[in-house]
């Protein structure tokens, strides 16, 4: 039997979900896998490759000729373009959890991003998710059959459970962490570009882009206290300008992390303290019951250019929100000399979007795709037709529809009922449902008796495909967390 391609590719290059489930993988040792790293930079190319990393930069002949022998394509990003062959199971790990939108919840999304997204759908067999929560998001934000979404975990936080946070920093800045009291972390999102129109606010000290900003002011504040502040830029981020380094302020950068073999979340474990803004890494340093502080002076922008997935603020930040230097110092003061502020925001919103995460899943996904043996289960489908399969299921959406419109008199009071309940009211902390939410309360006759993580949200996604996309991800939030109150009230 010839043995399988496993092939991985992620964002920045060999990192990531991609980079945690490889070495998980490889700790098998089986000798049915054969591993190879697709690449985008030719200096990761040349540092993976030293490394004797089997690995292929992508656009390449070799690339081209490869892609159409791999049994099993693990990537981060949705970031393959090709055909997808019947022998080839193409399984993405996406790249993180948080507010911003991705998919068709952006606002305002370029062709080269609907091009994208549509691939994704075309060429993915299965999307992994870490709980139930994102898979409903997911299912709508990406348009995808909720049986091709698979709550298996998210393989970084195995990273975060494992990895040796404190020393993978030290050999990456080439200084002894231990020395400082305090390790805090600012890694905001990429916002396509800087998220000022003023050019002039871009300068090498003004590391989080605030219009009124004193460099010396946070300088002094982390030596006095004996803090560290280190500074990781999006790696999309295309400025990429270098801030001002001192004692106290150091930059990190892929190459550096690149360099030595360690992902930026090998090192995460050794922040006492994350600053983030839009960022997913604001959800995933849930994981360790930290202090999180958000750094927005431009939400409003931010919100009309790309969007927000939760469009209220209060709904998935777990700690203070500031945009000046002032108020993040004095409210990093608070969080990092009082264990108890913003401690049950944090449990609150641990509870409801990392929710079993004990680890990061790599033994959920790999016994879930592979036997013993390291060949594919039986079990795994390779999805085919998807044109043809969204048409039947439209059908029968519409259908179902159809029927259940035929009960909308008798039910109205009930409808109502829920609507303008106390109880539905209380998810403005959402935002309001559209009048299209009474559409999807009617969809829940039909699963009553259904499980929600299956057959519910099967039919929420048929719907969200009826409705082509006029459905918003909060209505189907909001109905997840309904679902069970709207069974008391109305039988």
């Amino acid at each position: 039997m010839s043995r399988l391609n496993i092939t991985f590719c992620s964002f920045p290059d060999f990192s990531g979900n991609a980079k945690a489930l490889y070495e998980y993988m490889l700790s098998k040792n089986n000798k049915n896998f054969n591993f190879v790293w697709i690449v985008y930079e030719q200096k990761s190319y040349e540092i993976l490759k030293k490394k004797n990393i089997n690995v292929i930069l992508i656009g390449s002949d070799k690339f081209r000729e490869y892609i159409k022998k791999t049994d099993v394509f693990f990537t981060t990003q949705g970031n393959l373009d090709g055909d997808k062959t019947d022998k080839s199971l193409y399984v993405e790990l996406w790249h993180g959890i948080g507010p911003k939108p991705v998919g068709y919840a952006c606002k305002n999304p370029s062709k080269e991003d609907i091009r994208g997204y549509n691939n994704m759908r075309k060429i993915f067999d299965y999307i992994i998710v870490p709980n139930d929560f994102w898979k409903i998001i997911f299912s709508a934000i990406f348009n995808v059959e909720c049986d091709r979404i698979k709550s298996l975990g998210m393989p970084l936080f195995d990273y975060f459970a494992y990895s040796n946070g404190t020393e993978n920093l030290s050999k990456v800045l080439e200084t002894d962490i231990k020395k400082y009291k305090k390790i805090i972390m600012y890694m905001p999102t990429y916002k396509n570009g800087f998220n000022h129109e003023d050019i002039s606010l871009i300068n090498d000290k003004n590391i989080f882009n605030f219009e009124e900003y004193n460099e010396y002011e946070l300088d002094q504040f982390l030596k006095e206290n004996n803090y560290l502040l280190c500074v990781k830029r999006h790696p999309g981020d295309k400025t990429q300008y270098q801030n001002y380094e001192s004692e106290n302020i150091k930059n990190i950068n892929e190459e550096m992390l690149i360099k030595n073999n360690v992902s930026v979340n090998e090192i995460i474990n050794a922040f006492d303290m994350m600053i983030t803004d839009y960022s997913s890494i604001g959800t995933e340093f849930l994981f360790f019951d930290r202090p999180i502080l958000y750094a927005i002076d431009d939400f409003e922008e931010y919100d009309k250019n790309r969007g927000i997935i939760f469009s209220n603020i209060d709904f998935w930040t777990a700690g203070p929100v500031v945009s000046t230097i002032e108020d993040l110092i004095n409210e990093t003061n608070k969080l990092l000399t009082d264990d108890n502020y913003y401690k049950k925001e944090r449990e609150e919103k641990s509870n409801l979007m990392i929710s079993g995460l004990k680890n990061g899943g790599c033994e959920q996904i790999y016994n879930f795709l592979f036997d013993e043996n390291g060949n594919i289960n039986k079990n795994v489908v390779y999805y085919k037709n998807p044109e043809n399969c969204l048409k039947r299921k439209l059908d029968e959406t519409e259908n179902i529809n159809n029927n259940l419109k035929l009960n909308l008199e008798s039910k109205q009071e009930e409808i109502d009922m829920i609507v303008n309940s106390a109880f539905s009211k209380s998810f403005t902390i959402l935002s309001t449902p559209s009048p299209v939410s009474v559409n999807i309360y009617l969809i829940t006759f039909k699963s009553i008796s259904s499980c929600i993580s299956n057959d519910l949200c099967n039919e929420l996604i048929y719907c969200f495909d009826l409705y082509k996309g006029h459905i918003t991800v909060t209505d189907i939030i909001i109905l997840h967390f309904n679902f069970q109150f709207i069974l008391r009230l109305l039988f």
